[in-house]
Order: C-alpha cells, then structure tokens, then sequence
C-alpha cells in the first residue's frame, strides 16, 4: 500500500496549514489566509478542498496512510516465520524497523504534528494510529494461525488488546508532545523494553 502522492500545491496548502495553526490558531485562519500564504488563490484551494475542515481531514487521513504503509507493508514485508502462537510472538507485530521507520517519519514532519495538536484534533490521530498498531496485531495472531480468545491469562481480550496497544501508542505520543527529543532509535528502545516488562517493574 502507498502513501498518497501529494501534489506541489498540495505540498503548499499543507506547509501553509502547518504555519497558520502554529500563528494564529486554527479557530482563527481562514481559507483567505491559507490561499494567501500558500501563494495560491482562492478558487485553487477549493479545487482542492472543500473548507479548512476538509483540509485538516484530508491531511490527517494522508498522515495515517503513509504511517500504514511503513508500519503494516514493512512489516508484512519483513515478517520473521516463528512457531506457536505466543504473546512475545504476537508482540513481534511490533518490529523495530518498522516502527523506527513510522518514528522517522514523525520527526521530519514534526511541525505538521505538533499543528494538528494545536488544533484540537490531535485525539483523532492518536486514536487513528491505535488502530493501525491493532491492525498489525491481528495480522500476526492470524498468520501465526492464532484463534481469537475469550481472555488472556484472565483479562478480557479486547481489554488485552488495548492494554498491548496502548503500551506502544502513548510511548509513541508522548514522544510527540514532548517534541521528538529523542531519537528513533531511543524510543525504539523503551518500546522493545517494555514489551516484556510488567508496569509494576518499570518503577521497582
């Protein structure tokens, strides 16, 4: 699966997005002031898009598709033949050069990033990306030949779910919030780390 080909004067609505959120907020940016610091007019954006709403859907929609295609295709790609159905198996969905990649991604784009937590959006995205690592999950139970469970060692499967996909994408977002301070690789770290540590031993 690939990543939406952007047009130039996409290229220039989005660079052009990003700075207004960062200015002037975006309650307060309208189409004009996209058009005009784009270096576009009016009539142009529309071609495009429908309203500044339509704008930050299709931006967010474009960002979780090219994180879909490093996360899922790369993984699939590169996919290790491993024998049973273990959770440190399942856990392997994860790769490290897969999500090193989607972190690589993030970091360059990190001025789109941290706009669309400025608008108030950020929540969509974070959501959306707990998708496409749960999306990776269930491809790596079912190639491992894994049937869906009722409870795993006692916790209802979806909350299993959760908690298996929550470990990885609040990591992840906060990395974000923080400002990508850490490399790729660091955080690759933590989250290869934290794949067999119990919370209670993250502490103690």
């Amino acid at each position: 699966m690939a990543g939406k080909r952007h047009t130039k004067t996409e290229s220039k609505i989005k660079a052009a997005f990003t700075t207004l959120v960062q200015s002037k907020g975006f309650d307060a940016m309208t189409v004009s002031d996209i058009a005009r610091t784009a270096g576009i007019n009016r009539g142009t954006f529309y071609m495009h898009y429908l309203d500044k709403f339509d704008l930050r859907q299709q931006l967010i929609d474009d960002t979780i598709a090219d994180l879909t295609a490093i996360l899922v295709d790369n993984g699939d790609a590169g996919a290790r033949t491993v024998s049973g159905a273990t959770g440190r198996a399942i856990c392997d969905a994860f790769r490290t050069e897969s999500i090193s990649a989607a972190l690589r991604y993030v970091r360059d784009d990190y001025a789109f990033f941290n706009a669309i937590s400025r608008s108030g959006n950020d929540m969509q995205l974070y959501d959306k990306l707990k998708k496409v690592l749960k999306q990776l999950i269930v491809t790596q139970a079912q190639r491992l030949g894994a049937d869906p469970q009722s409870a795993y060692n006692g916790i209802p499967a979806d909350y299993a779910m959760e908690i298996l996909v929550s470990a990885v994408s609040s990591i992840i977002w906060l990395w974000i919030r923080r400002g990508c301070k850490e490399t790729p690789e660091e955080i690759c770290r933590i989250i290869e780390k934290n794949k067999t540590t119990a919370p209670i031993d993250v502490l103690w």
